[in-house]
This record gives structure tokens, sequence and C-alpha cells, in this order.
């Protein structure tokens, strides 16, 4: 898988980035693009290249239409975007076997993490996409340039298209960098980022500044209301080479709303407080208005892959990026498959994760009337469990996982060494695909996306600000938080065919804050949340990380948990770094975070 800021390759589905008829010359475009706009000067002024002047080129819709397509660039194509982990590793979630891996160091190393050295650092690349989706809003929306000319009413339509498109790309490019860079400075003040909304040029002053948080939110909130004003459809449909379902992964009105919601639950939690947890509140029932109050029931243990994680036009989706070619490919089972089926077993759940998950019943673990028992601790767990994560004993491609000690899928087994082995006693479930092979001469590729937005996280924004806002059970926007978490829950099988007791006996707003953020944290594990999830909570950073060893003795199996890592971040880490060589830019214009 690539870097989450590498332009993905297209594979016969456009996801968001190509038509059809134009693909190739988009592609020829935004190659000219990526080498024009790559060095530091040339984030000012691209240069022209087979020494044709800008209005020219200005002149050619495709390299006007390029300049957005660039943009798509911002959108991670894979989950593991970050040199092959999961930003999950960086958490209590999971650490990664690879021990001299950038997050597995920025996790566990006391300095490793600066504003010199920051594996999270995407504000070059953000910039340039910004500077290319400005200049197509400058000159590619205002009719001057005709994108199909043989008809001018769908011209008409697919240039509002566009314009929703580029509107959402901007809106999506300044949260994407707010989320990592935006919070208290040396000054005090809470800080977001330089918003950019004009293309730059090498005559300005290179004098950016960061605006407070508040008018970075409010800028992003009203370029996604200007994308709902344009011309997006609520989903793509038909045959329709301009809003048919070949377009399957451009943003929708959907998707505009599902951003909308990220952006103020972001705002509102308590590392930031610039908006309400009303507003946040209402932003997520609106989307949940649209698409319905009912999860799609797409969650079958025994089928996962090709019901959900495989699935690229299931109804849980509401914007997905796909990678691989047209037959898909298998780089996230190479890293990831146990190695008895020939993978490097890369990402491994932590006992905390697995924790995490409650009972079949929907009690937790640590509470009497779950009827859990450490003996037997993967039995009648949370449907959700088997899904996520492979534990000892657990079948998968026909194969009993043995991770104890002398096991298969442990050191000294065959194929099986301390580089490829589980550090934790876990493998990852979750994205690896059943139906590929990595077995020499027969090796089967699976197709994989990235899911931007999902339906359950507006379930659970919902709940959380509401919860905030009102209480468990205030249904002021026509649905109370339990109302919302019931769903989640009901749909990931809790309670099947019973009431779920443990929800009815929470009363209280905290104790269902802390129900709140641990659905949110076994929901979406392995989809980049928890780490910005425990920042904006301003939860413990420093959770000591744990695993699970066990020994088989005569055919008893005995569980001793064991610590393998107590994280190092400091307490200003809530806010990530400012790239130290920006700061150096601008001459002390631009202020650092505090603690950096």
């Amino acid at each position: 898988m690539q870097k989450e800021h590498i332009t993905e390759s297209t594979n016969g589905n456009p996801i968001g980035v190509f038509i059809k008829q134009n693909m190739m010359k988009n592609v020829l475009v935004a190659l000219v693009l990526m080498l024009s706009f790559s060095s530091c000067e040339d984030y000012f002024e691209p240069k022209l290249t087979n020494e044709r002047t800008e209005d020219q080129l200005l002149a050619n819709a495709n390299f006007v239409e390029g300049l957005l397509t660039f943009g798509y660039r911002s959108m991670p194509s894979s989950y593991e975007g970050f040199d092959g982990d999961f930003l999950d590793v960086a958490t209590d979630n999971a650490i990664s076997n690879q021990i001299a891996s950038d997050l597995t160091r920025m996790l566990a190393i006391d300095g490793f993490y600066t504003s010199f050295n920051n594996p999270l650092n995407i504000w070059s690349a953000r910039y340039d996409e910004l500077k290319n989706v400005n200049k197509f809003i400058e000159v590619g929306l205002d009719g001057t340039v005709v994108y199909l000319k043989s008809d001018e009413t769908l011209d008409e339509t697919f240039r509002n298209r566009l314009r929703g498109e580029a509107y959402f790309l901007r809106a999506w490019m300044h949260f994407d960098l707010l989320r990592r860079y935006g919070g208290v400075d040396t000054s005090g003040q809470l800080m977001g980022i330089p918003l950019v909304t004009t293309s730059l040029d090498i005559t300005g002053e290179l004098n950016l500044t960061r605006n407070t948080y508040a008018e970075c939110v409010q800028q992003i909130v009203d370029d996604i209301d200007e994308a709902l004003a344009a011309g997006l459809l609520d989903e793509y449909t038909g045959d329709d080479e301009v809003l048919g379902d070949n377009n399957i992964g451009r943003p929708t009105t959907v998707a505009c709303r599902a951003l909308k919601s990220r952006v103020l639950l972001y705002a509102a939690s308590p590392s930031f407080g610039t908006s309400t947890y009303a507003q946040a509140a209402q932003a997520a029932k609106d989307v949940i208005d649209q698409m319905g109050a009912t999860l799609p029931d797409i969650y079958n243990v025994n089928n996962i892959s090709n019901t959900f994680f495989n699935n690229d036009v299931n109804d849980e989706l509401i914007l997905r990026r796909v990678s691989g070619a047209n037959n898909g490919d298998n780089a996230v089972e190479t890293r990831n498959f146990p190695p008895s089926h020939l993978g490097s077993g890369r990402c491994n759940p932590t006992q905390n994760l697995v924790d995490a998950f409650p009972m079949a019943n929907g009690y937790p673990i640590g509470d009497a009337m779950s009827g859990y028992d450490e003996d037997n601790m993967y039995v009648d767990r949370d449907p959700r469990f088997y899904m996520t994560v492979i534990h000892n004993g657990q079948t998968f491609k026909g194969q009993t996982i043995e991770t104890f000690v002398g096991g298969n899928n442990t050191p000294g087994a065959p194929g099986v060494t301390v580089e490829n082995a589980t550090r934790t006693g876990y493998y990852l479930r979750k994205w690896v695909s059943s139906s590929a092979n990595l077995v020499p001469g027969n090796i089967v590729r699976d197709q994989h996306y990235n899911a931007v937005f999902r339906k359950v996280e507006m379930f659970l924004n919902f709940a959380e600000a509401a919860n905030e806002a009102n209480g468990p059970d205030d249904v002021t926007y026509g649905m109370s938080a339990r109302e919302a978490i019931a769903e989640v829950r009901r749909r990931a099988g809790i309670a099947s065919g019973g009431s779920d007791d443990y929800l009815a006996s929470i009363t209280s707003r905290e104790e269902m804050r802390d129900l709140i953020k641990n659905e949110r944290r076994i929901e979406l594990c392995f989809e980049g949340h928890r780490f910005f999830d425990l920042r904006r909570w301003d939860d413990n950073l420093n959770e000591p990380v744990s695993g699970i060893t066990i020994t088989n003795n005569a055919g008893t199996l005995n569980y001793q948990r064991t610590a393998i890592v107590t994280p190092s971040f400091k307490d200003y880490m809530i806010y990530g770094p400012l790239p130290f060589n920006e700061l150096l830019k601008t001459g002390g214009d631009l202020t650092q975070n505090q603690g950096w």
C-alpha cells in the first residue's frame, strides 16, 4: 500500500478520480502536475512545460480538470497509510512486529516524536494539493472552460459537480491539516493552521500565519455548505458518464454532511471546545436523517470478507477509495496474514483491545453479570471480536491458529521467526481477505478499499454529542444517545435475540460516555480514529500496552498477561507539532504548539 499522500492507482473503477473517457489524458496531466509542483519553490509558481504559457495550458479542459484530480491525493487509499502500519500502532490498540517502524518508535522511544521527526507530517503535501484545488476553483468554474463540448446542458451539470468536489476537497484538506496541527500555541491561544483559499504566487511574501482554530472550523463548514449548494448527488447510480455509478467514490451530499459531523464533533471535544455539542449532534443527525436510522446488517462473522471487508459497494460505506488493479491486490494480506499463511503477521492487536470487547450479552468482561472466564477468555464474546482479532484456537482459512508457545504461529514453527510472529499473542483479522492466497503458483488477490466515512461513525458521533449536550435519553433531535448506541450494538449482534440489559442499566451521562467511547474504540479500530480520539478527549495516551503468553501444559492452556511497552507520550502531545522547517521559512510568523 502507498502512503496516504501518494496518488492512488487506477483500476478500472474511477473511485472518484477519473472519468473514463478522459482517463489517459488525465493521467498524463497528473504526471505533469506532479513533476511541476514537487519542489519547495514550485509550490508558489508551477513551471510550465513544453514552452507553453499558463494561459495556453489553462485553455485545455483536461489540464484544468487535472488540477482538481491532483487534489484527490489527499484522500487516503489505504488504512495502512504509515509505511505499512495502521495508525492504531501508535495507540494502545495494537503494536507492530516491525520494532524499527516509525510508529513503533513514536510510541515507545522518548524523544523520537519531534517537530523535526513526525511520522504523521503531511504539511507540504496537503498545501501542495490545496494550491491546485484553489487554482481549479479560480479558473475552472466560471464557464470559460468547456468540459463537454457536445452538450451544453450536460457541460453545466458536470461543472456543477466539479464545483461540489472542489469545495469538498478543500474542506477535507483543511480538516486533515487541522486535526494534525491544531493546538494551543506558545502564546497560549488555541490556533489552527494557515487557511489557504487562493492559489499562492511566488511574488507573495512567505509569511503564512495560523488562523485561530475557530476560524478554521468556520472556513471548513462554509466550504462544505458551498459543496452542498453545488451539483453533488445524494448517490451515483445508473450508466450516465457524468452522474452514473462509474463515479462511486466521489463525494456526495451524504459525504459532505459526514465531514461536517466529524469536524464539529472534534471542535466540540475537550481539547478544543470551539463549537457546541448541540451543533455536533445536529450535524450527525442530519446524516442519519438522510441515510436512515437503521444500520445495514453486513456483519457476518462467517463471511465477513465478502459481505464487508472486501465488498466496496456495501451499504455501510458513505465514501471510500479503492486500491489495487482491476483484479485487486494482496498487500494487506502479505503484511498481516499469520506466518503459517505466508504473511508477515505485522499488525498485532493488544490484550488491551481484546479486553475492550464485551461479552455477547453486552456486559463488559469486568462486570459480575458478564459470565467472563479468564481461562476461557475467547468464549461467548461480542461477535465483532471474532471479526477483528485472530486469537489462539481460531480457525482462519481452514487452519486452526496456534499462538501458544510452540504453536504453529510462534517462533520455531516452520517459516515462523521473531520477525514475522506476533508480539501480543494475536494477529489481525479485520480488513484481510479470507479469499486471498499467498501460496506461490496459486496467488489470489482481492479488492480492498479505505472507507473515509462509514455510516456507523455517524451513529457514534451522534451518540457522543447528544449525550454530552443533553444526557442519555433526551430526544431533542428526534433520537436519543441511548437509541443511537443501541442501534450500533444491535447491528453488532449484542444480546442477539434478547434485550441489551447492560445498556438498559446505564443511567448517567458519565456511564454513557464511557460506553460510547468503548463502542467507538471497537467499532472503528484499525480505521485511523483512536489516535485522534484519545487526543481530542484529552484521555490517557500512556496506557501500558499488554499481550498474552499462552503455555500448553499437557493439553491445558495457561494464560499469562504480559507487559510489552509503556508509551512515552508527553501531556502536550495531545496536539501535534508544526514542522520545524516550515517555522524557519516564515521567520517567526508561524507559531509552534506548546511543548514542541
